[in-house]
């Protein structure tokens, strides 16, 4: 992997992480955001 594509990949999971936590934050409900989280999770594995 070069370094460019290892500094992609981090930018990619910073952005990613970011938008999670304003969804996280923005979601009105405990169902909500459990389902944000699931998402989240099944984007990450």
């Amino acid at each position: 992997m070069s370094m460019i594509e290892r500094i992609r990949s981090r930018r990619d999971a910073h952005r990613r992480a970011r938008a999670i936590e304003q969804a996280l934050r923005s979601a009105n409900s405990p169902a909500v955001r459990e389902e944000i989280l699931a998402v989240a999770q099944r984007h990450m594995s």
